[in-house]
């Protein structure tokens, strides 16, 4: 076997030159390599929280929006959903205040109370708390509920003497004593603003005709029930002459039949005619005693709508927060 020479070929490959260790021993590499997942362990950390603000903050102008327009129920329900998907968030404080003002743009008083006694609850030192005290008795003031209105605005004034809104609160506590016909507290009440309020001549003005509300016309159903007794008197009395002279022809003519019939003998058509003219006049003393009553509660709107008129206050909500409180005077 014919030994030939083998010829072999060994290629050692090429190695890089590793790179040197820093100072502290680590390679730089290393450093570069924790410095880019430091960074986007940041990112991935606060981008949601950024994220999470600002779709917050565009839900809760998109509520306020449909709030403007009017829109109050679908508003509500954004307002929701913003509470839902970020509690504890400014955005969901907001809205619940935004949530309890509906109700009472939209008429729903008992629940907009409800909603506003649970902000004052929650947010006793909150801007917000000031803001739902203040709301609360003005929603009981819209409901007719005039004396827990009257504990609401004293509360108000107690809580937070030193409000902006405490001249208002005096003029609105004025106007429930008032409608309560308390004309003495009234005045009393309208008189407690400082001379240099915006608001003292409006004040000094309600306090006059507070005073004057003993001028309003009046009539007894007392004595409407007694005149009756002479059908269609209750009812001259109570300034309604029609209803007078019809109230007496028909008395008449009933009891002038019964009494007739009776007399020809005819005791049968005369009981019945009795018995209608009895309904007919117990009715004329009924229609009298009640028409008193309607005559009074006629003349006290009418007082209450001239100076409701001319010293007129508004309490509007801004969809951007707060309210805003608007008095006119005319002259």
């Amino acid at each position: 076997m014919n030994n030939q020479p083998r010829i072999e070929f060994s290629a050692s490959s090429a190695h890089a030159p590793e790179p040197g260790p820093t100072a502290s021993g680590r390679p730089a590499t290393g450093w570069i390599r924790i410095g880019l997942i430091a960074a986007l362990m940041l990112l991935t950390t606060t981008m949601p929280a950024l994220s999470s603000d600002s779709a917050g903050r565009d839900l809760l102008s998109f509520a306020d929006h449909l709030y403007a327009q009017g829109d109050y129920y679908r508003a509500i329900t954004e307002y929701e959903r913003v509470m839902f998907l970020h509690p504890g968030t400014p955005e969901a404080k907001t809205a619940r205040f935004q949530i309890a003002r509906s109700y009472f743009q939209s008429g729903k008083y008992t629940q907009a109370i409800e909603r506003f006694r649970t902000l004052v609850m929650d947010l006793p030192s909150d801007p917000l708390g000031e803001q739902a005290q203040f709301m609360l008795a003005e929603t009981y003031y819209r409901k007719g509920e005039y004396q827990s209105s009257i504990d609401g605005w004293e509360t108000f004034l107690r809580s937070y003497p030193h409000s902006g809104r405490v001249d208002a609160a005096h003029i609105r506590l004025g106007w429930c004593h008032l409608r309560q016909g308390s004309a003495a507290r009234a005045a009393e009440e309208f008189r407690k603003l400082p001379p240099d309020s915006p608001l003292a001549q409006q004040g000094n003005g309600l306090a006059e005709e507070a005073l004057r509300a003993g001028d309003i016309p009046r009539k007894s159903p007392y004595l409407a029930g007694a005149l009756a007794i002479v059908p269609g008197a209750g009812h001259l009395y109570i300034e309604r002459p029609k209803e007078a002279l019809g109230s007496f022809l028909l008395n008449g003519l009933f009891l002038w039949g019964a009494v007739r019939t009776n007399d020809h003998g005819n005791h049968v058509a005369a009981g019945i005619l009795a018995f209608f003219e009895l309904g007919w006049y117990s009715g004329n003393i009924f229609t009298a005693i009640s028409g008193a009553h309607a005559y009074n509660r006629q003349a006290d709107k009418h007082y209450f709508d001239r100076i409701d008129s001319q010293y007129r206050i508004s309490i509007s909500a801004a969809p951007s927060g707060g309210f805003i409180t608007a008095f006119q005077m005319s002259f």
